[in-house]
C-alpha cells in the first residue's frame, strides 16, 4: 500500500514534468515515459504481491521518495534560474531510479501478462455530465450525495433502543427531574452515533430542551477544546475572548452558562474513564430534567458515567434490518443482490460493515460481486471484522482515491472537518492533476476534487456531518474504524507525520508532511527536515501572543538547503503567526492559509512567490496586498477580507492571473480598477466584491464577461458604508450561476419587473437586501425552477402583502424573512412550496401568516425577535408535531444583511 501510493504521487508528478514545455533535453523526456511506464504496471499489478518481500518494498519506496526528491529540487532549482542545476541531472536521476526499479526482484516478478482488473471508480471520468450541464455547474455534482440529507431513510437502528433511549430523555411531569447520565455502549460501527444524531433531531427532543449541543471527544481528548466547544454551542453571549481564558475559568463560564436552563449535551466517542470525570465539574444537577448522553465503546467508561443504571448496549442488528440496509446502499440490483444474501448476512454484523460493502458493491459490476464477497473477512469468536471490511474497501480504491482517503486520517479525529479546507489541501498537494481524457472534458483540477470526495462519501468512507443550506457537503468527518486505519496506514508508510507528543520524530523515513497537534511552541528542531513537504497545524485555539516560533521553524527550514521544497503552509486558526520576508524563499509553495489568524499584514514576498495557487486572508485584518500579486500567473484561488485595491492595483499585463478562478473579499472604489484589467479575469468561477456606486456599473459589465461563474456576491455602497444604487444588468446568459447575492436600491422602476429579466432560471440559492422592491417578488422569485434557498434581508421589500401561490418554488426548502418592517401579511396558499424544510422569520414586527398549515413538509420554524402575541398565535395554530425555535435577540440593521 505504501509503495502503490508513492508510486501514484511519483507518476503524477512525472505525467506533469512530461507535458512542460520547457523540456527539451531529448534524453529526459526519453526517461520520464519509461518511468511513467514502469509505476503504472507497479500500479496495476504490484498492489497484490506477497507480503514476504517486505524489504524489497522498502528498498521500493526509498527509490521512488528519492527519485521524487530529485524532480523536486529540479523544479526548485528552476525558479531560482540556477542553470547549473539543469534537465541532464534530472535524467541522470531518472536514469538510476529506472535501473534501480529493474534490479529488484520484486519488480521484475510482476505477472504483467495477467489482464488489467478493471478500476472500481472507473466510472469518475464517465459521471462529469452534470458537472459541466448549463444548468447549474458544479454545484449539481453534489446531487449525487443529496439523498444523505435525510438521515432517517438512509440509516437502520432498532426502534425499540430509539425508544428506550428517548423515555429516558424525556421524562414524564411526575416523574424524578434531576440530571440524568444516560450512556450508549457499543462496539466501532455498531451504530451508537448515528441513532444519537437520529434521535437529537427529533421534534419533541429539540422542543423539550432548551438548549443542546453535541462534541466529539475520542480518543485526543483535551479538555480545553472540548470546553470551549461547548461553550460556543450553548452561549452566544459569553463566547467572546474565550481563546485567552485558563481551563479552570472556562469550566466555571460553562456551569454558568448552563444554569437556568433545561440542557441536553452529548459527550460522543468517549475513550477514557478520566476524560469523563474532568468534564463532570461543568455539568450543572438543575432539577429540571437535563441530560448528558455518553457514547463509548468501552463498559467501564459507560458504567463511571451512570453508576446505578444499565447503560444502553447497542447489539447486532438483526438479518431483516441488515439486508434492508445493504439494499438501500446498493439502489436497484436487488435481484442479482439476494444470491448473496446468506453469504453477506454470515460476515457482516453491524451497520457499518454493511455501509461499506454497500458501497462497494454500488460502485462496481455485478459481474465482479462474487470476487469481491469472496474477500469479505468471517467473523471470529470476539472479533470485530471491521476493520478488515474498511481495509478491503480501501483496496478496490483507484490510486488517487486511496492517496485522498489516508490524507484525510491527518486531521484530529474528534474534528469536523471544514470540506473546503480538505480538498484545497488535496489541491495543493498535486494528488488531482487532470489526465489526457480529463482535460479533453475540460475538467479542472477543482472539478476532480469534487468527484473525488463524492466518490468517497458514496463508498461511505466519508461521512459529511453538516450540509449548507442548498444541499452541498460543509463539514465531514470519517468514523472512528475508519479514521484508525486510514492514520494508522499513512503514518506508518510515511505519507505524513503527527507531532501529538506521543512519540518521537520518525528513524525509518523522513518527514515530508509535518501535522501539528500541539501548541506552536512545542516544536523541535528535530522536525525541521529539509525534505519537507507540507506543515498543517491544528489545534491552537489559546490567543493573546503571536506565534514567533512560526517564523523561526521557517528561518531553521530554509537554512538547511537554502532553499525549501514546502508546498503547503496551512496555519488556519494559529493567532498571528509571524511570518517574514523568508517567505520569499519557499519557491515551490502552492497553498498558503492564512485563515483566522488576525494577521495585520503579509510579507511582500508573498507576491512574488511562482507556485503559488491558493492564498486565504479571510478573517484577517489584511488591508493591503503586495503589488507584486497581480502579476502572479498560477494564482487560482484568492480569498480577501474587504481589501481596498484603489490604491495599490497596478494595471494587469499580458498572462496575469488568468489562472484565476476564485476572487473573494474585494472592494473596488473606482471604475478604472475594473477597466484597467479585472475584466481580464474571465476565467472566475466565484467573485465576491464590494463596490462604490460608481464603479458597479463597471463591475456588471464585467460579471458579464464571466461564462463560467458560479457564485457571485455583489454589494453596493456609499462613502459611509450604507447601501448604494445599484442598476442591474441582465445575466440570464450566465448559465452555470446558482448562488447569487445581491445589496443595494433597485434603480426605478423599482418593481419585480427589473428583476424578471436580470436572474438566470439556474438560480438555487439566492439573497436579496436592500433593493427596497414596492410589488411582491413572490410571484415571480416562484417560478424560478430550480431555487433551493430564498433569503429576503432587510428593506428588500417595501411592501405590506406577500403572497406564495399554488405551484411556485417547487424546490425552495429554506426561506428567510428578516426586517422587512412594513409586511404585514403573508398568504401561504395550498400547492406552494411542496418539499419547504426550513423557515426563520427575523424582526418583522408587524407579520401575520395566513396559511402557514398548508406547508406540510415544513420540519423547522426559527422564530428571531419577533413579538409574542405572534409566536403564541403561530403555535395555537399549528396542530401537527414542528419544531418551533424562539430566539429573542437584540438586533442591528447589519446583521440583517
Amino acid at each position: 500500500m505504501a509503495t502503490e501510493v508513492a508510486a501514484f504521487l511519483l507518476k503524477e508528478k512525472l505525467q506533469n514534468l512530461r507535458a512542460d514545455q520547457t523540456i527539451i533535453y531529448p534524453k529526459l523526456k526519453g526517461r520520464i515515459s519509461t518511468a511513467i511506464n514502469n509505476l503504472q504496471q507497479l500500479l496495476t499489478f504490484g498492489k497484490d504481491t506477497a507480503e514476504d518481500q517486505v524489504s524489497e518494498k522498502t528498498k521500493l519506496l526509498s527509490t521512488i521518495y528519492s527519485a521524487e526528491d530529485t524532480i523536486d529540487t529540479y523544479l526548485l532549482r528552476r525558479a531560482q534560474q540556477k542553470l547549473n542545476w539543469s534537465q541532464k541531472e534530472v535524467s541522470k536521476g531518472l536514469k538510476k531510479f529506472n535501473g534501480e526499479l529493474m534490479r529488484l526482484s520484486f519488480f521484475s516478478s510482476l505477472n504483467k501478462d495477467q489482464p488489467q482488473p478493471q478500476p472500481l471508480q472507473s466510472e469518475v471520468l464517465g459521471n462529469v455530465g452534470s458537472a459541466t450541464s448549463p444548468k447549474g455547474g458544479s454545484t449539481r455534482r453534489w446531487e449525487r450525495i443529496s439523498h444523505l440529507l435525510d438521515m432517517e431513510s438512509e440509516a437502520v437502528v432498532r426502534k425499540q433502543d430509539m425508544e428506550e433511549l428517548v423515555k429516558d430523555l424525556i421524562p414524564l411531569p411526575q416523574e424524578e427531574q434531576e440530571l440524568r447520565v444516560l450512556p450508549v455502549v457499543g462496539p466501532g460501527g455498531s451504530g451508537k452515533t448515528t441513532m444519537v444524531r437520529l434521535i437529537c433531531d427529533r421534534v419533541d427532543v429539540k422542543q423539550h430542551f432548551e438548549c443542546r449541543a453535541w462534541v466529539c471527544v475520542s480518543t485526543d481528548f483535551k479538555f480545553r477544546d472540548v470546553v470551549v466547544d461547548l461553550i460556543r454551542q450553548v452561549s452566544i453571549t459569553q463566547s467572546s475572548g474565550i481563546d485567552r481564558m485558563g481551563d479552570d475559568i472556562l469550566a466555571e463560564m460553562l456551569l454558568k452558562a448552563l444554569m437556568e436552563k433545561r440542557y441536553l449535551i452529548v459527550l460522543d466517542d468517549v475513550w477514557k474513564v478520566e476524560d469523563w470525570h474532568k468534564l463532570t465539574i461543568s455539568l450543572p444537577d438543575l432539577q429540571n430534567g437535563s441530560r448528558v448522553i455518553v457514547t463509548t465503546p468501552f463498559e467501564e467508561v459507560a458504567k463511571s458515567a451512570d453508576l446505578w443504571g444499565n447503560p444502553l448496549q447497542l447489539h447486532r442488528i438483526c438479518d431483516f434490518e441488515r439486508w434492508e440496509l445493504l439494499k438501500k446502499q446498493v439502489g436497484k440490483r436487488e435481484a442479482e443482490l439476494g444470491k448473496f444474501k446468506g453469504e453477506i448476512m454470515a460476515k457482516c454484523h453491524y451497520p457499518l460493515d454493511i455501509v461499506i460493502v454497500g458501497g462497494i458493491l454500488s460502485a462496481t459490476e455485478s459481474s465482479d460481486w462474487p470476487r469481491i464477497i469472496a474477500k469479505l473477512p468471517s467473523p471470529g469468536e470476539g472479533r470485530s471484522t471491521s476493520l478488515d471490511i474498511v481495509s478491503l474497501s480501501f483496496h478496490e480504491l483507484l490510486p488517487r482515491l486511496k492517496v485522498c482517503f489516508l490524507y484525510l486520517g491527518l486531521f484530529p479525529k474528534a474534528l469536523e472537518v471544514p470540506v473546503r479546507r480538505l480538498l484545497w489541501l488535496w489541491l495543493s498537494e498535486g494528488f488531482l492533476s487532470p489526465t489526457p481524457a480529463e482535460r479533453e472534458k475540460k475538467l479542472e483540477p477543482e472539478d476532480l476534487a469534487d468527484m473525488c470526495f463524492e466518490m468517497l462519501v458514496r463508498q461511505r468512507l466519508i461521512e459529511v456531518t453538516k450540509w449548507k443550506l442548498d444541499g452541498t457537503p460543509k463539514t465531514c468527518h470519517m468514523s472512528g474504524v475508519i479514521h484508525d486505519f486510514s492514520s494508522l496506514r499513512s503514518v506508518g508508510s510515511g505519507l505524513y507525520y503527527i507531532h501529538d507528543n506521543k512519540s518521537g520524530p520518525p528513524e525509518s523515513y523522513k518527514i515530508r508532511r509535518l501535522v501539528e497537534y500541539l501548541e506552536i511552541e512545542e516544536i523541535s528542531n528535530n522536525y525541521v527536515d529539509e525534505n519537507l513537504r507540507s506543515f498543517v497545524v491544528f489545534n491552537n485555539k489559546r490567543r493573546g501572543k503571536a506565534n514567533r516560533e512560526i517564523g523561526t521553524f521557517l528561518k531553521a527550514l530554509v537554512h538547511k538547503k537554502g532553499f525549501a521544497l514546502l508546498k503547503v503552509l496551512d496555519l488556519e486558526g494559529v493567532y498571528k503567526p509571524m511570518l517574514s520576508e523568508v517567505v520569499g524563499n519557499l519557491l515551490l509553495l502552492r497553498f498558503l492559509g492564512l485563515r483566522s489568524t488576525v494577521l495585520d499584514s503579509i510579507p511582500s514576498a508573498v507576491g512574488e512567490l511562482p507556485c503559488l495557487e491558493t492564498l486565504d486572508l479571510k478573517h484577517t485584518s489584511v488591508t493591503t496586498l503586495p503589488d507584486s500579486i497581480w502579476k502572479a500567473k498560477n494564482l487560482r484561488h484568492l480569498y480577501l477580507n474587504e481589501v481596498h485595491i484603489d490604491a495599490f492595483f497596478q494595471k494587469l499585463t499580458k498572462g496575469s492571473l488568468s489562472s484565476l478562478q476564485t476572487l473573494r473579499g474585494l472592494h473596488v472604489g473606482n471604475e478604472r480598477v475594473v477597466t484597467r484589467g479585472l475584466d481580464r479575469l474571465v476565467n472566475l468561477r466565484k467573485l465576491g466584491v464590494m463596490c462604490h456606486e460608481k464603479s458597479v456599473k463597471a463591475v456588471l459589465n464585467w460579471v458579464r464577461l464571466l461564462p463560467n461563474l458560479h457564485s457571485l456576491k455583489l454589494r453596493s455602497i456609499d462613502e459611509f458604508g450604507k447601501s448604494s444604487k445599484i442598476e442591474l444588468v441582465s445575466l440570464e446568459k450566465q448559465t452555470k450561476l446558482c448562488n447569487l447575492y445581491l445589496l443595494g436600491k433597485l434603480v426605478n422602476p423599482v418593481n419585480p419587473v427589473s428583476l424578471s429579466g436580470v436572474l438566470p432560471s439556474c438560480l438555487r440559492k439566492l439573497t436579496l437586501s436592500m433593493l427596497a422592491l414596492d410589488e411582491d417578488p413572490m410571484p415571480m422569485l416562484g417560478k424560478l425552477p430550480e431555487l433551493i434557498i430564498l433569503r429576503l434581508f432587510a428593506d428588500s421589500y417595501l411592501g405590506s402583502e406577500m403572497t406564495c401561490d399554488d405551484g411556485g418554488f417547487p424546490k425552495l426548502r429554506v426561506l428567510k424573512l428578516w426586517m422587512l418592517d412594513k409586511l404585514m401579511n403573508w398568504t401561504v396558499k395550498e400547492g406552494t412550496m411542496p418539499i419547504l424544510q426550513e423557515v426563520e422569520i427575523r424582526g418583522c414586527d408587524q407579520l401575520s401568516i395566513d396559511g402557514i398549515e398548508h406547508l406540510q413538509s415544513l420540519k423547522e420554524l426559527i422564530l428571531t425577535s419577533m413579538p409574542e402575541e405572534f409566536t403564541e398565535t403561530i403555535k395555537r395554530g399549528i396542530e401537527r408535531k414542528l419544531y418551533i425555535k424562539v430566539n429573542c435577540w437584540k438586533l442591528s440593521r447589519h446583521q440583517a444583511n
